[in-house]
This record gives structure tokens, sequence and C-alpha cells, in this order.
């Protein structure tokens, strides 16, 4: 269906008269390009959107579907996100001229705030250590070694996990005393340099050597299946990545729900505990917006100088 959906959106045709084509086609990651075109097609109700049907939008409009998605259920960063896609579009809308304002500006059309609290979402050194620990266990060589370098990397590099689906052993180098890995498929879609470290490297060495024993190919992926299915040997997809950090947290006996994006909560957190700059962490993390990565220093802060260190009972 993904390919299916890709393949359309390429030969969708761009002109004039067809506004959601060119906004798509403005568009540089595949992944944006396919979430904007499901969020916008959900709120016409098509994918045929002429420039009379755009310019009967209003904000009630846009409106009546934020809070039919908050009915529905969904989480308030999905309904958010999905009206950032529909104002990005009636953004694009206004500055090609179709329309002269735009129905889903934040004034108009308030989101759902998200809760301010990141403390939740980044994993305690103590659980990371429990979760390798229960890697070591393995008995498969091999899983146990591609799984070290999984947990590794994404709590070292904060990958999210589709970039560690996609990495390929050609896009590790080294320059000097640094190891570095070229990210070619990102959400910024241009390719991104993040340094690795020592441990990381070490990791993903000792996992390419066991490959290489073992009779796989290591120059392609870096990370493949070891499923005992048609599967075995090719490529891991993002959804797998995230289903063996789950599978290995459950199985080293963590009560707390563990996911793959979490490690990236887990690197941000603990740069800034161990000192790191806004800007340093920011840059690794490669946050768009600095204020993103401001979110973790605000919740740091909360913490580290609170009300209640004040409070006294004699």
């Amino acid at each position: 269906m993904e390919a299916n959906l890709t393949a359309a959106l390429h030969n969708r045709p761009v002109n004039s008269d067809d506004p959601l084509a060119q906004f798509i086609a403005g568009q540089l990651s595949e992944r944006t390009k396919r979430a904007y075109h499901a969020d916008i097609c959900q709120f016409f109700g098509t994918n045929a959107i002429s420039r009379e049907t755009v310019r009967a939008v209003t904000f009630a409009d846009v409106i009546s579907f934020r809070n039919n998605l908050a009915a529905s259920g969904l989480k308030r960063s999905t309904i958010n996100r999905k009206l950032a896609s529909l104002k990005s579009f009636f953004k694009m809308l206004v500055a090609a001229g179709f329309i002269e304002n735009n129905p889903a500006d934040s004034a108009l059309v308030r989101g759902y705030r998200i809760e301010g609290t990141l403390s939740n979402k980044a994993i305690s050194t103590k659980v990371l250590q429990e979760i390798l620990q229960g890697i070591e266990k393995d008995k498969n060589e091999l899983a146990r070694a591609r799984d070290a370098a999984i947990v590794f990397l994404l709590t070292y590099g904060g990958l999210r996990r589709s970039e560690a689906a996609q990495m390929s052993w050609g896009d590790i180098s080294q320059e000097g005393a640094f190891f570095l890995l070229t990210l070619p498929a990102t959400k910024a879609g241009v390719p991104q340099v993040i340094k690795l470290q020592p441990v990381v490297a070490h990791y993903l060495n000792n996992y390419r050597e066991i490959l290489e024993r073992k009779g796989y190919d290591a120059n392609g992926k870096v990370f493949i299946s070891l499923s005992p299915n048609l599967s075995h040997g090719k490529p891991l997809t993002d959804q797998s990545i995230n289903l063996i950090v789950k599978k290995r947290a459950k199985t080293a006996g963590i009560p707390q729900q563990i996911t793959a994006h979490m490690f990236r909560h887990t690197c941000c957190t603990l740069a800034i505990e161990g000192g790191a700059k806004p800007q340093q962490v920011q840059a690794h993390l490669r946050h768009k917006d600095l204020k993103t990565t401001m979110r973790y220093y605000e919740n740091r802060e909360n913490l580290v100088n609170n009300a209640s260190d004040y409070i006294r009972m004699s």
C-alpha cells in the first residue's frame, strides 16, 4: 500500500489547477509528502481538490475537523500535527494567490496543548542497563550483537527508528579519531552527519564481524532480520526496530512501556544532564527549531531548582 501511495505521489501531475499536487511537490522528504497527503485528503475527504473547493473552506470547517478528530480519541500530538499540515497547505495557497486568508491560522484555530512534562519519555540509566543485561543473556550470538548495537546507537546517536532502519555500512566513515554516520534518509529530506561515540563504533564493528563470520552481507543495510521466515536476512523496517526494543525491554522484566523513540528523548536528556549546551543538543538531535530542544532544558531546570527544594520542616 505504501509503495502504491509513493507511486501515486510521484505520478500525480503538477499543474496550476491542482493545489494539492503543487503543495506535495514542494516537500523534500518522502515521509513528509505521505503525511501531508494523508492529512489533507482526510480533511477534504478526497484527493481531487480544486481551487473552488479550497476557496470554500472556512475556519469553522477546520475547527469542526479538529473537534471530530478529538472526539475520535486521537492523541493531542496527532491532532496538532494534522492541523499543522492544513496550516502549511493553506499558507502555500495564500502565497500562491489562490486564497486571501489562511482558514487554519493559529489565531483562528487553536490547537490542543501538549503536556509540558517530558520526564516520563526518557529511559533511566538503570533501565538501560537492565535491557543491555537482558540482551547479553541471549544465546544467539548474532541477535545479541545486533540488538546491543541498536540500543547503543539509539541512545548515543539519538536516531529516529526510520533512520536506523535505513542505515548502510557505507554510511559509516572515520575521519582521524572520529567516527561519523551520514544519514541519507532524514526528516529534513537531506543527508545529515552525526558523530558516533567510540562505544557505538565498537558495538557496530563487533556486530559486523559476526555478520561476516556467519556469511551474511556486511556491505548493505546495517540491521537485518534474523526471524526464521521469508524476511530472514532482509533489512529491518522501522517498525521492526521498534518491536525489537519493546521485546528486549519486556524480556528484561521492565514494566515501563519502552519504544524506540524514547531512546531519542533519552539521548537528549542524558546530554543535558552531562552539561551539553542547547545548541550542541539541537545540532546532534537535528531539531529544526531550538524551541524543541529548550523544552528539555526547561523541564530539567524545573526539577533541579524546584520550589519544593526550599521547604523546611523543623
